[in-house]
């Protein structure tokens, strides 16, 4: 005869799972790095392009996430010790290994973000003149992509202010985060000009179990582009356009 201890036990243990589920626990935590207009918090859990597209992955595959919205760095930082399943976004080049503690989804393409170079139109920079500038900033996160000598930049109008100013000469950073700010009027004295196109992945922990994650991001991903919802999401943030302010 069995252990009345050990059926209620049983049943017990049994019942965990859905009064997780009951109680709207997610599946997974994202974190994701903060910039403007792509990922902002607010009382609501976040607004952008980048929260609209975890949210639709969630759509996708039946399935919850929690966003985190964290300062670039530490969004990576944190998803490497464990504290998060993955980031995004992350631009991904041949010429630098991912992060420390962290590895790429090769396996997920979220398309390619322009690279711009803002600088001066009295004193402007292109991709094959700004390696010789004095003082370029970048977006943070982001100084290993560069193989000249770089500052990172955790304020973009104050980086675009010093550009205008002369105390820096370019700034260099993606841009579905700048080119919005460039309908300002202080900023008619910017010049564009593309550096780069970049992939765009997401990351994990680099020693983690990661296999669901990547079936949710590979899974999402698929369902998205085959309904047109991912190319609704990302457009206006893909392609490169030459214009000036």
């Amino acid at each position: 005869m069995a252990n009345p201890a050990s059926v209620a036990f049983l049943v017990l243990a049994a019942a965990l799972p859905a009064a997780a589920a009951a109680q709207g626990q997610p599946d997974r935590v994202v974190s994701i790095g903060q910039s403007p207009f792509s990922a902002e918090p607010d009382a609501n859990g976040g607004h952008g392009m980048l929260v609209d597209l975890v949210r639709a992955l969630d759509r996708a595959t039946h399935s919850s996430s929690r966003i985190v919205i964290r300062p670039f760095e530490r969004s990576l930082r944190e998803t490497a010790a464990g504290m998060a399943d993955f980031h995004i976004p992350l631009i991904q080049s041949d010429a630098a290994p991912a992060p420390q503690g962290l590895a790429y989804v090769m396996e997920v393409d979220f398309g390619q973000t322009p690279f711009v170079i803002y600088s001066r139109k009295a004193a402007p920079f292109d991709a094959a003149s700004v390696p010789s500038a004095r003082a370029i900033d970048v977006e943070s996160g982001h100084r290993q992509f560069f193989a000249f000598p770089v500052d990172e930049s955790h304020c973009v109008p104050c980086s675009l202010d010093k550009v205008l100013t002369g105390r820096a000469d370019a700034l260099i950073a993606s841009a579905d985060i700048v080119d919005p700010l460039l309908a300002q009027p202080q900023y008619k004295g910017i010049h564009r000009a593309l550096y780069k196109s970049f992939p765009v992945r997401a990351l994990v922990p680099a020693h983690a179990e990661a296999s669901a994650v990547r079936r949710y991001l590979v899974e999402g991903m698929r369902e998205l582009k085959r309904t047109g919802e991912f190319a609704v999401i990302t457009r206006p943030h893909v392609r490169y356009t030459d214009w000036q302010p």
